[in-house]
């Protein structure tokens, strides 16, 4: 339990030093998102997540999911995410809450969920130093308990009026609580590219692939790629179709290496 604590220490002490840092005046909406829900998605689409505006000030959105999952056996899903996002000329910061209830045949409920920070500071048009921290747990990969906290450069490889693309390597330390009272302290590299594409004004494509070995053994690696075709319905109100692929090498204990899902989402955005 007290691993547990000094873990969340940890992801209060990030909180209070972006608040300290860059984000005075918004410290009371900050703990409003941070107390909607304590659970937590295995993988962030970034690109889909940023919601692409010159508006300063606040935007966001509200999902509801139904998917389904095959790993080690059939599992139906529902789930519910908020974002909300803050932008002023030079930074931006985003808030992911995501939680989902599953059941699969002959099983109890499955709960996973995750609390995702992102901090972004452009220095150049084409560099921008970005920092994150994230909460989670995940049954069905018999993770009890995750805590993230990474920073490093974000680059801009390309951006048209269509396409944009994305490069980053950021350093990230873990810690985590799996099954059976296993702890793991890790340090890793978390790479990722990431693309969005807009084909007409209503239709467009994303997709974040992340490649996250540890410094001290590559061969101990994680994989994960999110890609989604995000369809407008009205001014508001869109649909999404998203695929996910997860690979862990060095899974927790009896948890399936690899992991896909289909998830089709209403988001609501304000």
């Amino acid at each position: 339990m007290s691993n547990k604590k000094n873990g969340l220490v940890l992801f209060f002490m990030v909180i209070i030093f972006m608040y300290f840092c860059f984000m005075r005046k918004i410290i009371i909406l900050l703990i409003l998102v941070l107390l909607s829900s304590s659970i937590f998605s295995q993988v962030i689409n970034i690109e889909q997540e940023r919601i692409k505006t010159d508006t300063i000030g606040w935007n966001g959105t509200v999902q509801i999911s139904f998917q389904y999952l095959k790993n080690k056996s059939e599992v139906w899903n529902v789930g519910t995410r908020l974002h909300s996002q803050y932008k002023t000329n030079k930074s931006l910061i985003l808030f992911i809450t995501d939680y989902t209830l599953s059941k699969s045949a002959g099983s109890d409920f499955a709960n996973a969920g995750v609390q995702h920070v992102r901090y972004n500071y452009k220095f150049k048009k084409w560099l921008i130093g970005e920092a994150f921290t994230q909460v989670q747990f995940n049954k069905i990969l018999n993770v009890n308990f995750r805590w993230l906290g990474g920073l490093g450069p974000r680059f801009q490889v390309l951006k048209t009026s269509n396409l944009r693309i994305y490069a980053a390597t950021l350093y990230m330390y873990e810690y985590e609580e799996l099954v059976n009272h296993i702890y793991n302290r890790d340090h890793r590299l978390s790479s990722y590219i990431s693309f969005s594409y807009h084909l007409t004004k209503n239709l467009s494509l994303s997709n974040t692939t992340y490649y996250q070995p540890k410094f001290n053994h590559f061969g101990d690696y994680r994989i994960s790629s999110q890609t989604d075709m995000k369809i407008g319905i009205f001014k508001h109100l869109s649909f999404k179709l998203s695929y996910l692929y997860f690979y862990d090498v060095v899974p927790a204990e009896c948890a399936p290496r690899e992991t896909q899902a289909l998830n089709n989402t209403l988001s609501f955005e304000f």
